[in-house]
């Protein structure tokens, strides 16, 4: 008797556990890119929605130039679009890794299939700035 209590006990916890988290509880890679990251040359990317400002400083009035963009996480690696007055500037690919972004881009090219260094493709490895002015 006690042995099935256990069984079920175990069978009942495993069951939680496998089971799937729900979509609500869930963040996606828009969640994740949001704040205010720095490139390893010193570049400021800054992510708000689904706009990016890169090359500013940490100010509200020196954001940097301005793209929308557009993300497709459901690949491996993700993928990622930046637009410039409607039009892709640029097509890339990301992944996160540990607390970085990594990503590799073509300057209106074909897109990169890694991140590799490439003619051509540019990487960027971004890592948050904690408490950073928008």
């Amino acid at each position: 008797m006690i042995l099935r209590t256990i069984v079920v006990i175990l069978v009942g916890c495993v069951t939680a556990l496998a089971a799937p988290v729900p979509k609500e509880l869930k963040v996606t890679d828009s969640q994740r890119m949001q704040g205010v990251w720095k490139e390893t040359k010193g570049t400021r990317w800054y992510f708000d929605g689904k706009k990016l400002f890169a090359g500013g400083s940490n100010t509200t009035d020196q954001k940097g130039h301005e793209y929308d963009i557009a993300l497709r996480p459901e690949g491996t690696p993700g993928e990622i679009d930046l637009y410039l007055a409607g039009a892709v500037r640029f097509a890339g690919i990301y992944k996160f890794v540990d607390e970085e972004i990594h990503i590799a881009y073509h300057n209106g090219k074909d897109r990169p299939k890694d991140f590799a260094q490439a003619p051509g493709i540019l990487l960027a490895i971004l890592k948050r700035v904690p408490e950073a002015k928008k």
